[in-house]
């Protein structure tokens, strides 16, 4: 009985340190850009993406709440799943350059983008966003379950049907 007891906990011990090993390997800060070209001229497609206000085609959203706005800095919460995350604007360029800070229990980070003119009326539009986790365990967990990916392609498709909503009312 001893020695299955001596094989469970040092089987669990070996475990736990395997799992702390390859939490210490993962890269603390995790990156990812997307692109895409939007349907509408750089005016357009930056009065959408900066209009906290007018939220609700974002689905992926539960909720965003305004928390102040000074000028061009404001301050929001975005709930996704019962997780909030704060953001406050950090530099705002008409029709140019936009990004925000992101602070939530996991990550604190910084999402920027981008937005070039092109041809035929047409937007080119660069998103990044950068996060870094809090400790060791939310790294585990944000590697395990936050496709970054798959938020920056979620947001971008939910972007580009607002556009075309917003065309086909024209």
């Amino acid at each position: 009985m001893k020695n299955v007891l001596y094989i469970i906990l040092s089987s669990l011990l070996l475990l736990v340190l395997v799992v702390v090993l390859i939490g210490a390997l993962l890269p603390r800060i995790r990156t990812e850009t997307k692109q895409c070209i939007l349907n509408a001229p750089v005016d357009v497609v930056f009065a959408i993406v900066t209009n906290n206000q007018e939220w609700h085609y974002r689905s992926s959203l539960d909720d965003l709440d305004i928390i102040r706005t000074q000028g061009d800095i404001e301050e929001w919460e975005e709930t996704t799943n019962g997780v909030t995350i704060r953001f406050k604007t950090l530099e705002k360029r008409p029709h140019s350059f936009y990004s925000f800070e992101m602070d939530s229990k996991m990550f604190t980070g910084e999402w920027q983008a981008t937005f070039e003119p092109m041809e035929g009326g047409k937007t080119l539009f660069t998103a990044t966003e950068k996060i870094e986790y809090k400790n060791l365990f939310y790294r585990l967990v944000g590697y395990a379950f936050m496709d970054l990916n798959k938020f920056m392609t979620t947001y971008e498709e939910e972007l580009t049907a607002r556009i075309e909503l917003e065309k086909a009312e024209q």
